[in-house]
């Protein structure tokens, strides 16, 4: 009995052994497979089979063992309004202009001012937008950059309101807060504003739930406030994360070189 169930074990062993270096002969005549890191480009989630560049976006194709998936794609791009008004803070905007741009066709990014005659924003970069607020399209994401606001027209404003409304999502950055406020959208609602315009916020808008002071986006859904300048970038990657998932926000945020933030 004892020497069966020796043979048994060594049976056994042989078996293991020889599907092991099976299994191992296999990985190692498996054809070798490069991919782009996930980026956005159109070439996301397509398998190579030789080192090189990407034949969409030119970077190094990267040697991989488990493949990438493939991201996000929406059956039809967000409209992404960006709106601009003289002295506006150029990071305010330009920041998440790349952010979206970076989300490939995923985003139609435009920029939306009164009229489309050039516009001189802080400080003094003159910029020309794509389009008025009279024959811009409908955006999905509205995003309100910061600056000297009150420069803003009564039209403007009541453009911002109109468009909000069927809007899905609606961005200040930094100061934009105040444009919001000034047109009743942050009514009960909490929000935030760079840091400077913290105690401004708190004291002429008591509509307001409660301003923040301690945090570098308040997302009350639909409108979403950033506190100053960069945390625009910071807001831009959270919102895609919310649209396409986080691999998409990382995926673009690595992309531009930029730290992935995370509100945790």
């Amino acid at each position: 009995m004892k020497k069966k169930k020796a043979l048994l074990y060594n049976l056994l062993f042989v078996i293991c052994l020889f599907l092991l270096q099976t299994s191992t002969f296999a990985q190692s005549t498996q054809e070798p497979i490069y991919q782009c890191a996930p980026c956005g480009c159109t070439s996301d989630g397509k398998h190579f089979h030789q080192p090189g560049n990407c034949p969409s976006c030119g970077m190094e194709l990267v040697l991989v063992t488990t493949p990438f998936n493939s991201l996000k794609k929406l059956d039809k791009p967000l409209n992404v309004a960006i709106l601009l008004y003289h002295h506006a803070q150029v990071l305010d905007y330009a920041g998440p202009y790349d952010v979206f741009v970076a989300g490939g066709e995923n985003f139609n990014v435009y920029t939306v001012a009164e009229t489309e005659d050039e516009v001189i924003t802080m400080p003094n970069l003159s910029v020309n937008p794509q389009y008025s607020i009279f024959n811009s399209p409908t955006p999905d994401i509205l995003i309100v950059p910061g600056g000297m606001w009150s420069t803003v027209s009564e039209k403007t404003k009541d453009w911002i309101k109109t468009a909000s409304k069927e809007a899905d999502y609606v961005f200040s950055i930094c100061t934009g807060a105040f444009i919001l406020a000034e047109i009743g959208l942050l009514d009960g609602l909490e929000a935030t504003t760079h840091r400077a315009g913290i105690t401004n916020l708190k004291n002429n808008y008591p509509k307001i739930k409660k301003v923040k002071d301690d945090q570098r986006f308040v997302d009350n859904g639909k409108i979403i406030t950033s506190a100053g300048v960069s945390a625009g970038i910071d807001t831009s990657f959270y919102l895609m994360s919310k649209i396409l998932g986080e691999d998409w926000a990382k995926a673009a945020a690595k992309n531009l070189e930029y730290p992935y933030f995370t509100k945790e």
